[in-house]
């Protein structure tokens, strides 16, 4: 009897559960890249209207991506989603256009690149949504 295993009944010990870190490769990064180089386009467009240099461009697109990311944690999740219902319909339909009619492909090759960008597009915004909320826990965790 002092070789038995212990029965299944028996409580095993258990392990801490390891969290995966926050800074993982993720999708929503890509539309946080993104969103940094628009923001930083804006900057450089406004400062070259206004004559002014890259210290002033550099500075526009910082105060440029504070104010939009201000405006994207504040909207709600029916907002959120459908601005990205909306975005990803429209980058869908240049997909399909452009490769239809700039580079001739077949309606059938256009339609696959365009739902090919159109389910990337679609998880990207999930996962934003979801690297959005988890960034508001870690910050409030400090």
């Amino acid at each position: 009897m002092a070789n038995v295993p212990p029965s299944s009944n028996q409580p095993r010990p258990s392990k801490p559960a390891s969290s995966p870190s926050i800074l993982r490769l993720r999708a929503g990064l890509l539309l946080l890249v993104a969103s940094v180089v628009l923001c930083g386009a804006g900057g450089h467009f406004v400062a070259r209207q206004f004559g002014l240099g890259i210290g002033w461009a550099i500075l526009l697109a910082v105060v440029i991506w504070v104010g939009v990311g201000i405006l994207i944690a504040r909207l709600d999740t029916r907002l959120f989603f459908g601005a990205a219902v909306a975005v990803t319909a429209l980058v869908a339909y240049f997909v399909y256009d452009f490769s239809s009619s700039a580079l001739g492909w077949s309606s059938t090759v256009s339609l696959v690149l365009a739902l090919v960008a159109t389910l990337f597009l679609a998880f990207t915004f999930y996962d934003f949504r979801r690297l959005k909320h988890e960034l508001r826990l870690w910050a409030y965790k400090r």
